[in-house]
């Protein structure tokens, strides 16, 4: 029986081996199935909505009517996959608590509440260089019905 949950939309394993040194690695096709469709959850978590899909049903965001998958979207998919499979966690595994201090000997650090920390979650995982990318896709405007 295959897992339901591992659905690869915005990059196949191939692409995903031959664009990263790091996931070229990974020999097992179920271990690195899994962590690319986490990374299209995350994307798709950061993203929100995006345009109009091509099917009404599919699961995922993209593909749309109009751009299809990104390349933009492939490449930040195998960014996040990179980071999720070094950090060796899921998205799963966040721990919820709010950190408002750090401390290391002598040094103190103290956290503002200003960032918002469910951004701070949606964002655990996401390395810059894919956030630079998403942040194009990513649409804050609520739809208001009157």
């Amino acid at each position: 029986m295959t897992n339901l949950l591992d659905e690869l939309v915005y990059v196949d394993l191939t692409d995903a081996r031959e664009t990263s040194t790091i996931l070229a690695w990974i020999t097992d096709d179920d271990e690195l199935t899994s962590l690319i469709t986490e990374s299209q959850w995350l994307i798709d978590t950061y993203i929100g909505s995006f345009w109009e899909k091509e099917v009404e049903t599919q699961t995922f965001i993209f593909p749309t009517v109009d751009d299809w998958i990104p390349e933009e979207i492939s490449i930040a998919t195998v960014r996040i996959t990179e980071q999720l499979y070094l950090q060796g966690k899921s998205i799963w595994a966040i721990s919820w608590t709010k950190i408002i201090s750090e401390s290391n000997l002598s040094r103190s650090v103290n956290f503002s509440d200003k960032e918002s920390f469910s951004g701070y979650v949606k964002t655990i995982w996401i390395p810059k260089k894919a956030l630079n990318i998403l942040d194009k896709y990513r649409n804050d405007f609520i739809w208001q019905v009157i």
